[in-house]
């Protein structure tokens, strides 16, 4: 009987496997299809020490939109959002540590450090002009740094619910992880995964069959290193709590900056609109009602326009290079 369970627990394991193995085939699959859609192509680099993944549509003669993704996600959050800008070079990295550029336990990932790596991506890419930078959440503390350090490759800033503040009322996930609570960004099972969207975001987009299941066992297998990461970036954001260096860091920004924000946002309040409001020189805002942390991904047609008009009223100087009118009017 012991015999006959373990040859039957082994058939299991295998029938499990050939199941996931299948379903990440179809995932890829649709994944591909969904960067077409999208005009937008995989590619690799080596350098600052990492291996990156990116996507690049590599759109010719066009403005250079950079879109940096949050903690804990990757460069394919950008999909829906980046096909409503055909007309532009969309540039979306899987930052250090995330979705499929390497990882390496030796060194730290705060946001000093990313926004460092960044700046030898970005120099690695020979870009003819400076870029449009655009984070979420994560990504937009980065960016902030990176804006800050490089001003002269850099045309304006985008920030989509973005880190690098501490508001005058502290989310719902900043009170978890003070009071020593369990990071709901950070997957362990797939109840997790779930919790973890719907904590994220109040209109969760569509997700065929078998995505969820497989970016849930992607979170999964990502537990320890999402942990690792988290930590070096929450050590020097307690650092900085109690200091004015993040609201000097914004006074020293100089581009057009358009802020972004889902009104209900649980993982970094709307609150922090006003701080950045009071410290950047340059500034507007767009708070969207019924939207989580993630408006790109939650309400990405609205989000998209909010930002090609904030692109389209630049001044001409900042626009730099004029969007295609062929690939804008999708021809």
């Amino acid at each position: 009987m012991p015999v006959l369970r373990s040859v039957l627990l082994a058939l299991l394991s295998l029938q499990l496997l050939a199941c996931a193995k299948m379903q990440d085939t179809l995932f890829e699959t649709g994944l591909k299809a969904e960067r077409a859609m999208s005009a937008l192509n995989r590619h690799e680099l080596d350098v600052a020490g990492h291996h990156w993944v990116y996507l690049d549509s590599e759109t010719a003669d066009a403005p250079v939109l950079l879109m940096l993704h949050g903690f804990a996600v990757d460069k394919d959050n950008w999909l829906r959002f980046a096909r409503h800008f055909k007309d532009y070079r969309v540039i979306a990295p899987d930052l250090p540590g995330h979705g499929e550029s390497s990882y390496n336990p030796q060194v730290t990932y705060d946001f000093a450090a990313q926004a460092g790596w960044l700046a030898e991506f970005v120099d690695a890419l020979k870009l003819p002009q400076p870029v449009h930078v655009l984070g979420n959440s994560m990504g937009g503390g980065i960016a902030l740094l990176y804006s800050a350090a490089h001003p002269q490759q850099v045309a304006s800033i985008t920030l989509i619910d973005a880190a690098g503040v501490y508001p005058p009322h502290l989310s719902e996930f900043q009170q978890i992880i003070d009071n020593g609570g369990r990071n709901p960004l950070v997957v362990e099972n797939m109840d997790d995964y779930d919790a973890l969207r719907n904590f994220a975001m109040v209109q969760q987009p569509f997700l065929p069959w078998p995505a969820p299941d497989v970016l849930a066992r992607r979170a999964m297998a990502r537990n320890a290193i999402n942990t690792d990461i988290f930590a070096d970036i929450h050590a020097v954001a307690e650092a900085a709590r109690h200091s004015d260096d993040n609201l000097r860091l914004l006074q020293q920004i100089q581009q057009p900056v358009l802020i972004l924000w889902g009104e209900q946002d649980r993982v970094l309040d709307v609150s922090s609109v006003g701080v950045f409001e009071q410290h950047l020189a340059h500034s507007q805002s767009h708070i969207f009602a019924n939207v989580g942390h993630a408006p790109m991904l939650e309400v990405p047609d609205d989000s998209a326009q909010v930002v090609r008009t904030f692109l389209q009223e630049l001044p001409p100087q900042q626009q730099l290079l004029q969007p295609s009118q062929t690939a804008q009017n999708g021809e």
